[in-house]
């Protein structure tokens, strides 16, 4: 037995253990420290019950008073199962990890109370509060009892410390008596978890130390939970004022009014007076505040433990929530039709809504912290319109798209205010989320929207986005998507967004019917409803007016039913003229065409015609009006209640009266009307006259109907002619003849018109119109409109052809009858001669037309072309080009034989010569080509048609080309032969291409090979290119001369064959040299005296020759390097020479020759060797052997060139007037260069050349005075000669105008472009622009040339003539380019230089030497634009030598600012601009 008791009237509570008897009872004895009154049963035994809830054991409560029972509570517990599984996404473990849920029951408990009879006498109806004491405990008399309201005097006194019975006032109580017992009976949930502690050694120290006892390892934490069912039964009873109300609701009660007075507590054993700030009590291992009415959540390590606690009652209470919304939501589909379930999930939220707990806010605070993070899942389960659903799918109510999310839930309005505090307390991740566009895009693609709700959607999309005056690319993307989407069901049809592309503007909606038919890609009204602004339409969903063109090209091509089609229903027909004429006055013109233009085949128009059909197209439809026989398609009367329809139809081509000729063909019947009749009605109805002239209409007097400009009057001249007059029985100037005149009803006919009848009609009808158009009448006309070229074929004009009259065209008679002779025709003579003015009837023909007489009947024989060729010439008709045609035409007869009776050949005058009694022609070119004469004049004509006076070496050419053998054997010897050939050598690069080409391919050059023995005689042969070889390699030819063709040993003949591509002997000759006994340099001094010789001389004769002449590296190699160069002597050279040649006529084994040579060269480790046969080798063999190291090629002149220069002292050299020290200084300067890898110039010769050793000893006036003289003038040039400043190039080009406007003269003195000392970085060996490769005295002037002021020169020695053709052309070129830099043109010359046309031009003395030869190859045959660029560059090349002698910087410069200068100039000539497609300068 335990006592409790205070000592010695003090506040302390003392404890006491002592031992007593057990009995059925437990006995509670308590001494009050001062008297209280007994507690009211109903208010204990409310009390009791809710202190037995978590009691396990406690099942029986009973309240005596002195034995007699007043009131029992009776409990019982079941358990509804093992265990509730909980979630995997549950966090058991605290937030220290202090407790861990192990497992969660159900526990069903319920309690029954009965209380016994009179009982409750004197019980409240309302229960009253606790009152606090008001004063200290110390003063009894001011106490309460502990559940009452009564004051000191209603104190039940203590007698002997036993507890009298109360006082209850009887009659005078307002409380109800019952009469029998009363009971009370509840059922309600406990969620009981099984929690296992698992403390950390200083929270489990700090708590013992605390609590004086040790942690349990295990323990159980409960919550209360009252269901719906249980909640509203309590709450009816306790609200009931027939009743005492429910003892289990109320101040002390068990059962809690949701987000009202008494909230739920937390127990720790008994109740505290903390709340939980929801609708569940909870009891667990709370340790509370020293004063017991709270727990402690502030000292240290009891704090910990009672969140870890909290943490407990929080995740018990998510527990409860979502199974008891995981029951309605199962239940839905059943309870959500009569609402029962949306109370259920209401009654739900509430009970788990946190409020503000007291006295300590912060318990329901970690209380709903738990309640929402507890759980690692988003899907916390709210209430929605659809039913329970996770917030993550829940949306808030929108008034913009609450008309078409139906399948999204949303939070309902209507219980907004219900659930806002648990919806607004939500945590970030388990908040309701506003629509987004996904939302929508989604609701689209899951269903068929019906009319009000897409036209929701679209308001809401049209509203939000269409005030953008672009949409953004994200917006676009947004806006396609949507639309690809969204469907709707409109009219029973399926319409979907994606397709749609236009809408209906408001004028148009306000006319039309809702049931009319509209395109596919035009969305129906009634899914824009409330979308009244197009330019948001426009703008949000990219959609465009549909116009009323779009609509009836529909109506017209779409198979409609019946009732909407414009062809089959009349009145749908007026329906949609009634909407285009409420249109019609607001649309472009560009609109009504194209109206018409959908309408114009379409029966439409509703007609009141007697014909099975009543719809006809505008053109077969008439107005009212015209309908005077009463037979016409007439347009509804109904229709013209519009009065803009009149206009609207007519414009879309309804008549307003008949055609005339349907008219005419009512009213007149058959061809036998008269014209002056129509006239009469035409006038009447002015409005049909231009239709009417448009037609064939008018009969006339050859049966034919026709339009009104093809008939004439019926007069007796026009019927004479033959004319279609019209159909009339008489003709006078009336008003209806004039009103016919006036549209086109001809009076008389044309010039042409009277040609045409003069050239094909009858005999009379012909003479009848060439008086009529000789007459007075068209005089006037015929000066001002007749052109003879017009009526050049037409036979009109009477004349005489082989003396018979005829009519002849106006191309073929002449006022002058010579011209008979070709076959033309003649006047008449009694002709009146004022017609050949009036037709203008020329005296001659015109140049083409003798042109297409002479190559579509030319001379039959000599006679006759004597006498055509000698006509020609005294009349003078051609012009030059005209004979050029005309030396293509087979015109001149040629016999073939002296017998007269044979048929002469005709050929072209190109083809055939003049004889020359002065010059009679060769027998070899008689039997080559065809000699005519025909008489001094007639060749005169025919020399001006291209007939030459002797074969030139083009023709010569052409004729071998055909047949080489034969024309070999008309030679009849290889001399005459190689004469020839000789003059196609010296003239072949003024040849075409075509022509060349042709050469290289031809056997036409003949080859000579040597006989086998002495008695045997030479071969001669015409080869092909490849089948003959140049000897350049004179001991190879004599070795091999009798097994291989060899090409004339001519210069002229071998430089042909050469650049024909035929090729060297040296190059088919492979050598193996063998030296042996070789003696030690020591012994040897002949070798090292030979390799010095060389060293010294070799560059004076390099000096003399091209860069493409030599082998590769030959040029810059070291001859004094012994690295690169040495000699070597031995006592025999042997050298074995072998031909591989395919064509060679060689027996096998003889292709190779073995010989003892007394020199060769030869590459030893990649050295050059020169291997000399000791004593002393022979000058001739080490000169060859040289020339074979150097040269790719080479001929006997540069062996005996470079044997000469090898063999005389240097002294000597320099006395003939080689500069030695000059052309060594360069060639050592060039060495170096070639060392430090910089490039070396082509060319490597001294301003002043030496000459050529071909030539032998220099001539007597360069002798060495002279030389000294260019020498020091050499030393004495000024090194900024030619020096161009950038800015001073004005001045400059200046100088140059100054030089080149003077005229020319061959004594001018100033400086030339050939290579000086000085400059700048120099181009050495430019050669294109080289004079030193024409000397001054190599040229000829051809005075009978002279083009205007430009002379003409050719090369000394050249065979060919200049070639005219060209020559004109080139000159033409050169002298308007002249004109272009305003150089006076007697500076400007042109000359001939066949064996070189890569030579431009040059500048000596201030004079532009221009190649014809340049000209000829590139520019002959091409584009006259392009010739006239290319030597307009030219020109200003050589100009700026003028002031700059060298190939440099300061050249370049000068050069490039003279061709800027003047390209203006350039552009201005006619063939530049033709060349550019430009518009021809005015």
């Amino acid at each position: 037995m335990v006592s409790v008791f205070y000592k010695d009237s003090g506040d302390k509570l003392y404890v006491k253990k002592e031992r007593c008897n057990r009995d059925n009872e437990t006995v509670i004895e308590m001494q009050l420290k001062q008297d209280l009154p007994l507690p009211r049963t109903f208010e204990l035994t409310r009390f009791l019950v809710t202190s037995m809830t978590f009691l396990v054991n406690i099942k029986h409560v009973t309240i005596s008073l002195d034995g007699a029972v007043l009131s029992r509570a009776t409990k019982s517990r079941k358990k509804l199962n093992k265990s509730i599984p909980i979630p995997e996404h549950m966090v058991r473990t605290s937030w220290d990890r202090t407790m861990s849920i192990k497992s969660v029951q159900l526990i069903s408990q319920e309690v029954e109370v009965v209380f016994a009879e009179n009982s409750l006498v004197g019980a409240p109806k309302i229960p009253i509060a606790r009152v606090d004491l008001e004063e200290s405990e110390r003063n009894p008399t001011k106490l309460q009892a502990f559940f009452s309201t009564k004051t000191e005097g209603e104190v039940t006194p203590r007698l002997n410390g036993k507890v009298a019975a109360p006082k209850y006032p009887g009659a005078a109580s307002e409380a109800q008596s019952l009469k029998g017992s009363a009971s009370f009976s509840t059922k309600y949930f406990i969620y009981s978890a099984n929690v296992t502690v698992s403390a950390s050694s200083a929270l489990e120290k700090g708590l013992e130390s605390a609590m004086k006892k040790r942690l349990p390892k295990d323990f159980p934490f409960e919550m209360v939970f009252f269901d719906k069912e249980e909640h509203d039964k309590q709450t009816e009873i306790e609200d009931d004022d027939s009743g005492f109300g429910s003892v289990f609701c109320g101040a002390q009660g068990l059962c809690p009014r949701l987000q009202g007075e008494h909230a739920p507590r937390i127990f720790i054993g008994q109740s505290t007076t903390q709340t939980t700030g929801m609708a569940c009590h909870m009891s667990g291992r709370f340790i509370p505040t020293v004063e017991r009415g709270s727990i402690d959540l502030s000292n240290g390590h009891v704090a910990k433990w009672n969140k870890e606690l909290l943490y407990i009652g929080g995740f018990l209470a998510r527990m409860a929530y979502d199974l008891e919304m995981d029951k309605i939501h199962n239940a839905w589909s059943t309870l959500g039709k009569t609402g029962a379930a949306t109370e259920l999930a209401l009654y739900t939220m509430k009970s788990f809504t946190f409020n503000h707990s007291t006295p300590d806010p912060m318990v329901s605070t970690f209380i709903k912290d738990v309640f929402f993070c507890c759980s690692t899942t988003n899907d916390f389960l709210l209430l929605s319109d659809q039913g329970i659903r996770p917030t993550k799918d829940i949306r808030h109510y929108h008034v913009d798209f609450a008309p078409f999310m139906q399948t999204t839930p949303v939070l309902q309005s209507a219980l907004r205010a219900e659930i806002t505090s648990m919806v607004g307390v939500l945590p970030e991740k388990l908040r309701v989320r506003p629509y987004s566009f996904k939302d929508v895009v989604n609701e689209l693609k899951s269903r068929c929207l019906t009319e009000q709700e897409m036209a929701a959607c679209l308001r809401w999309w049209t509203n939000t986005f269409g005030n953008h005056d672009t949409l953004t690319e994200e917006l676009k993307k947004c806006r396609d998507e949507l639309l690809k989407a969204g469907k709707a069901d409109s009219g029973g049809k399926e319409i979907k967004l994606s397709v749609i592309k236009k809408f209906i503007e408001g004028r148009m909606l306000n006319t039309r019917n809702s049931d009319d038919p509209l395109p596919e890609d035009t969305i129906p009204p009634a899914l824009i409803q409330g979308l009244n602004n197009p330019y948001r339409i426009r703008d949000a969903l990219g959609w465009q007016e549909m116009p009323i063109t779009h609509w009836l090209r529909f109506l017209t091509d779409a198979k409609l039913d019946q009732a909407h089609d414009i062809r089959r229903s009349p009145n749908f027909a007026s329906h949609v003229l009634t909407v285009l004429g409420a249109l019609w006055h607001g649309l472009p013109d560009d609109s009504h065409s194209e109206i018409k233009e959908i309408l114009e085949d379409v029966a439409f128009i509703p007609t009141t015609s007697s014909d099975r059909h009543c719809m006809h197209r505008p053109n077969e439809a008439y107005f009212p009006e015209a309908d005077v026989f009463r037979d016409l398609p007439v347009v509804r009367q109904e229709i013209f209640q519009d009065s803009r329809m009149a206009i609207i139809l007519e414009y879309l081509g309804v008549q307003r009266r008949c055609d005339i000729h349907t008219f005419i063909s009512k009213a007149m019947t058959g061809n036998r009307w008269d014209a002056i009749d129509l006239a009469r009605y035409l006038m009447s109805s002015p409005e049909h006259t231009h239709h009417v002239m448009q037609l064939e209409l008018f009969p006339c007097s050859d049966g034919r109907r026709r339009l009104i400009h093809e008939v004439f009057a019926s007069t007796e001249t026009n019927r004479v002619l033959g004319l279609p007059i019209v159909n009339c029985e008489y003709w006078d100037a009336g008003y209806e003849a004039q009103f016919l005149v006036r549209y086109g009803l001809r009076e008389y006919p044309t010039i042409e018109e009277l040609i045409t009848i003069a050239s094909v009609s009858d005999r009379q009808a012909r003479q009848a119109a060439f008086s009529y158009l000789c007459g007075p009448q068209y005089e006037a006309r015929l000066e001002k409109e007749f052109d003879p070229l017009r009526f050049a074929t037409y036979p009109f004009i009477p004349g005489i052809r082989n003396n018979e009259p005829c009519f002849i065209s106006h191309e073929e008679v002449f006022s002058d009858s010579s011209w008979t002779l070709f076959g033309f025709g003649r006047l008449p003579d009694r002709l009146d001669k004022k017609v050949i003015p009036k037709l203008k009837i020329r005296d001659r023909p015109t140049a083409a037309k003798l042109f297409e007489v002479l190559e579509s009947n030319p001379p039959k024989d000599p006679a006759t072309a004597a006498r055509w060729f000698q006509f020609l010439a005294q009349k003078g008709v051609f012009s030059a080009g005209e004979f050029d045609k005309i030396a293509d035409l087979k015109i001149v007869p040629v016999p073939k034989s002296a017998l007269e009776q044979q048929e002469p050949d005709r050929v072209t005058p190109r083809e055939c010569f003049l004889k020359s009694e002065l010059d009679p022609a060769d027998p070899f070119y008689q039997r080559l080509f065809k000699f005519v004469d025909f008489g001094p004049n007639a060749n005169a004509f025919l020399k001006a048609c291209g007939v030459k006076e002797r074969p030139e070496c083009i023709d010569i050419l052409k004729v071998l080309l055909k047949d080489p053998q034969e024309f070999y054997r008309m030679a009849e010897s290889p001399e005459k032969y190689l004469s020839e050939l000789r003059m196609i050598a010296a003239g072949h690069k003024s040849f075409p291409k075509t022509l060349v080409e042709k050469m290289r391919k031809a056997a036409i050059f003949l080859g000579c090979q040597r006989g086998k023995g002495p008695e045997e005689r030479d071969v001669y042969k015409l080869c092909k290119v490849e089948e003959v070889l140049v000897a350049d390699d004179m001991e190879s030819c004599r070795t091999f001369g009798d097994c291989i063709f060899i090409a004339p040993q001519e210069e002229l003949l071998e430089r042909f064959y050469s650049e024909m591509r035929v090729r060297s002997l040296s190059a088919c000759i492979k050598y193996t040299v063998d030296p042996r006994g070789e003696i030690q340099e020591s012994r040897s001094p002949n070798a090292d005296n030979l390799r010095q010789s060389i060293t010294d001389k070799i560059p004076i004769f390099l000096h003399e020759f091209d860069e493409q002449r030599f082998r590769q590296g030959m040029r810059v190699l070291g001859w004094r390097d012994q690295t690169q160069f040495f000699v070597r002597a031995c006592k025999h050279l042997r050298v074995t020479k072998r031909l591989e040649f395919e064509h060679a006529t060689i027996r096998p084994g003889d292709e190779q020759y073995n010989t003892e040579l007394s020199a060769e060269t030869d590459v030893k480790d990649g050295v050059n060797v020169l291997w000399i046969k000791d004593p002393k080798p022979d000058s001739y063999d080490v000169a060859s052997a040289l020339c074979r190291l150097l040269f790719a090629t080479y001929k006997k002149n540069d062996v005996l060139s470079l044997m000469t220069i090898l063999d005389t002292p240097i002294d000597v050299l320099e006395r003939r007037g080689y500069d030695v020290q000059r052309i060594l200084k360069e060639y050592d300067d060039n060495l170096c260069k070639a060392g430090n890898g910089k490039t070396i110039p082509n060319g490597l010769q001294a301003p002043n050349a030496a000459p050529s050793p071909k030539d032998g000893p220099a001539p007597p006036r360069m002798g060495v005075p002279r030389k000294l003289a260019k020498w020091l003038q050499w030393l004495h040039k000024d090194p900024k000669l030619g020096e161009v400043k950038l800015s001073d190039i004005d001045g400059s080009i200046d100088k140059v105008k100054e030089v080149m406007n003077e005229p020319g003269g061959k004594d001018n003195t100033h400086i030339s472009n050939r290579e000086q000392v000085g400059g700048g970085k120099k181009q050495k060996n430019v050669g294109y622009c080289d004079e030193k490769k024409v000397a001054e005295n190599d040229l000829e002037e051809c005075a009978d040339k002279q083009i205007g002021q430009i002379k003409v020169w050719k090369l000394k020695g050249t065979v060919s003539d200049v070639p005219s053709k060209e020559r004109e052309a080139f000159g033409m070129i050169i002298s308007d380019l002249a004109k272009v830099f305003g150089v006076n043109q007697t500076r400007c010359h042109v000359f001939y230089h066949t064996s070189d046309s890569s030579l431009m031009g040059f500048n000596r003395n201030d004079q532009i030497f221009f190649g014809l030869e340049h000209y000829i190859q590139n520019h002959k045959e091409g584009s006259l634009g392009k010739a006239y660029i290319d030597w307009y560059y030219i020109m200003a090349h050589e100009m700026a030598h003028v002031h700059t002698p060298y190939h440099d910087e300061h050249h370049e410069l000068l050069f490039a600012a003279l061709t800027t200068k003047y390209l203006a100039e350039l552009h201005n000539l006619p063939a530049v601009r033709d060349m550019f497609n430009c518009v021809p300068r005015p």
